[in-house]
C-alpha cells in the first residue's frame, strides 16, 4: 500500500527515533544501578549489597559486617584521625602546618581531629575554614607612589592608597607619603617631584664659587693666625729665657764679691815705716 501524498516519510524520521531512545535507555541504567544498591540510613555505609553500621570518629572500619557480625572498628593509628562516622578502612593522615607557606600549628592533631593551622605573624588566610587555615599569603608591600591606609590583618591583606599632589612614596610598609624637598634659594630644581619620587635639587654654579673662595679666605686667616701666635709665643719663651738668665747673674754677684789683692809688704818697708812713725 502505497502512501498518501505528503504522508511520506522524511530521511531524518528514523534518526529521530532513534535519538529519543537514548535518553531512555540511559534512564533504565541508572534505574537499575540504583536498585542494586542497598538504600542505607546516615549512619550505615553499604558493602555489596548489605548496609553495615558505621564506626565512630577516630575510628576506622577493620572488618566489615556480615549477616551474623556487625562493623569491627580499630582506633586511628598516631598521626591519623577520623572527625565523622565513617565507613573508611584506614584513617586519614594528619595535616602539617609547613612554616616555609606562612603556617603553624594551632592545634595539634588527634584521633578525631586533624591539626588545626593559622597564618604567622605577617601573613593573611586566603582559604579559612572555620578556625583553621589552610592558605596563608604574606601582607602586600605597597608599590612605588601609595601608602599605607589600612594595615593587613590575620584576615585581610594591606590597603594602599595614592600618594597625594606634593608627596610621594618609595613603597613598602610607610603609613604617610613624604612632601617633596624645597629648594633653598642658594638652589635650583633640577628634576620635578612625582608620587614616587622626591624634588631633585642642585647648588648654583655662582653661590658654589662664592662658598669656595669664602672657604679659601677663612682657612687663609686661619693659617696667618695660628703662624702670628706661634712666632709671639716663640719671642716670650727667648725673653722668659733671657730674663731669668739675667736674674740668676745677679744673685751670684751678691752671694759671691770681688775681693781686691795688692802686692805683700816686705820687711825692710815695714822698718822703713816704723822708723818713719817713730
Amino acid at each position: 500500500m502505497e502512501p498518501l501524498p505528503g504522508w511520506e516519510s522524511s530521511p531524518w524520521s528514523r534518526a529521530d527515533n532513534t535519538f529519543r531512545l537514548v535518553p531512555c535507555v540511559f534512564l533504565l541504567n541508572l534505574l537499575q544501578c540504583i536498585s542494586a544498591q542497598p538504600l542505607c540510613r546516615q549512619e550505615e555505609f553499604s558493602v555489596g549489597d548489605e548496609c553495615c553500621p558505621m564506626c565512630n570518629p577516630g575510628y576506622h572500619v577493620k572488618q566489615v559486617c556480615s549477616e551474623h557480625t556487625g562493623t569491627v572498628c580499630a582506633p586511628c593509628p598516631p598521626q591519623t584521625y577520623t572527625a565523622h562516622a565513617n565507613g573508611l578502612s584506614k584513617c586519614l593522615p594528619c595535616g602539617v602546618c609547613d612554616p616555609d607557606m606562612g603556617l603553624l600549628t594551632w592545634q595539634e592533631c588527634s584521633s578525631w581531629k586533624d591539626t588545626v593551622c593559622r597564618c604567622i605573624s605577617g601573613y593573611f588566610c586566603e582559604n579559612q575554614d572555620g578556625g583553621a587555615c589552610s592558605t596563608c599569603l604574606p601582607h602586600a608591600a605597597c608599590p612605588p607612589g601609595q601608602r599605607v591606609q589600612k594595615r593587613g590583618t590575620y584576615s585581610h591583606d594591606t590597603v594602599c592608597a595614592d600618594c597625594l599632589t606634593g608627596t610621594f612614596s618609595l613603597g613598602g610598609t610607610q603609613e604617610e607619603c613624604l612632601p617633596w624637598t624645597k629648594c633653598s634659594t642658594f638652589q635650583r630644581e633640577v628634576k620635578h617631584g612625582t608620587s614616587s619620587t622626591d624634588t631633585t635639587c642642585s647648588f648654583q654654579t655662582f653661590y658654589i664659587v662664592v662658598v669656595i673662595v669664602g672657604v679659601a679666605i677663612v682657612g687663609a686667616g686661619v693659617v696667618v693666625f695660628l703662624l702670628r701666635k706661634q712666632r709671639q709665643r716663640h719671642t716670650s719663651i727667648v725673653a722668659s729665657e733671657l730674663e731669668a738668665f739675667q736674674q740668676e747673674q745677679q744673685e751670684d754677684a751678691i752671694r759671691f764679691p770681688v775681693i781686691e789683692v795688692g802686692p805683700s809688704v816686705t820687711e825692710e818697708e815695714a822698718a822703713f815705716n816704723c822708723m818713719n812713725s817713730g
